[in-house]
């Protein structure tokens, strides 16, 4: 048997690509004997057959588990950390060992003391003015908020598996979101959550503004060419823009973009400024730099506190979760 699965392992490399994938479909059927086999080329090789053993084991899912655990107890120490991150990739922080989530759980904690926050992602994110941790999860019906670097919490809630499937108790089927809660910089806290946002960013808005009094949207889709950027108070729409909404703009322009407006009577008047601004501004970002603040500019801020991590379900916790995250 070992001998074929090594013959399976170098048909990895093969140049055809209906090879390659004659590979990984007979390893996968073979199941849990060809991961140690598997993770040499993980933790050492390059290339086509380290990319084709990630994609054997991701298909392999929980019957990687066990041999996984096996060399996080027993060795080779080489392969250890490559295992710790496979674990938390096909099984999230339920298939680590007890032991193994406990040493997490004190990195993040030693990190918690001396973190310096990069720049956020400026994809779609809430910004939410003076408003404290608890009412930012109690307006969106959070749970098990738990304290974590930001550097953790953006990669649980935006670049890693951030949404999955639940079976409730009565047969039906909900879809259940991670939501990162970042610190406080210069009196506003972020929220993020990639599928989060895509699916409830209205609501969201809405909920946040009716219990925190302000909230804001903003999304930037480079795929689509889309642009979005929202502003609610208690609870009601004051200014939006969406590229591709119905209508594209609500409400009156706010202070700032009639400041950037012009008429053939202004001093500087530039007719493509004049243009840009006429019915208002579009650009989320800009706008976010006039009312809020920049994701990209946090680095250079006050901040206060830590971020939090929460889930939108009291029946799913963060260990359902795929995805190696970064500390």
């Amino acid at each position: 048997m070992s001998e074929h699965i090594a013959a399976l392992v170098r048909q990895l490399a093969a140049v055809e690509r209906d090879e390659r994938r004659a590979a990984t479909d007979r390893l996968v059927a073979l199941g849990a004997p060809a991961v140690e086999h598997l993770l040499p080329l993980i933790a050492d090789g390059e290339g086509t057959r380290r990319s084709a053993a990630e994609a054997c084991l991701e298909r392999l899912g929980a019957a990687a588990i066990e041999p996984l655990r096996r060399v996080r107890s027993e060795g080779p120490g080489r392969l250890r950390p490559t295992a710790l991150r496979l674990l938390a990739s096909v099984g999230g922080a339920d298939a680590l060992a007890p032991a193994d989530r406990a040493a997490v759980e004190r990195l993040v904690r030693i990190k918690l003391l001396d973190e310096t926050p990069g720049d956020l992602p400026a994809g779609s994110w809430l910004a939410v003015p003076r408003a404290e941790v608890q009412d930012i999860v109690r307006a969106l019906g959070l749970h098990d908020a738990r304290p974590v670097t930001t550097a953790l919490g953006v990669s649980a809630a935006v670049h890693e598996e951030n949404s999955l499937d639940h079976r409730c108790a009565d047969g039906t089927t909900t879809t259940e979101y991670r939501v990162f809660i970042t610190p406080e910089f210069d009196g506003w806290r972020l929220v993020y959550g990639a599928d989060y946002l895509n699916d409830n960013w209205a609501q969201a808005v809405e909920k946040l503004s009716a219990r925190c009094r302000e909230a804001h949207f903003y999304a930037v889709d480079e795929h689509n060419g889309a642009r979005v950027w929202w502003v609610a108070e208690n609870g009601q729409d004051k200014r939006g823009y969406r590229t591709y909404g119905d209508p594209e703009w609500v409400g009156e322009p706010m202070e700032f973009e009639r400041d950037l407006m012009q008429d053939e009577d202004d001093e500087l008047y530039d007719p493509e400024e004049a243009e840009e601004y006429a019915e208002g501004v579009r650009d989320p970002e800009e706008a976010a730099s006039w009312i809020s603040i920049q994701p990209t500019a946090v680095e250079v801020l006050d901040r206060v506190g830590h971020g939090w991590l929460a889930v939108t379900s009291p029946d799913v916790g963060h260990g359902r979760f795929r995805g190696a995250l970064e500390i």
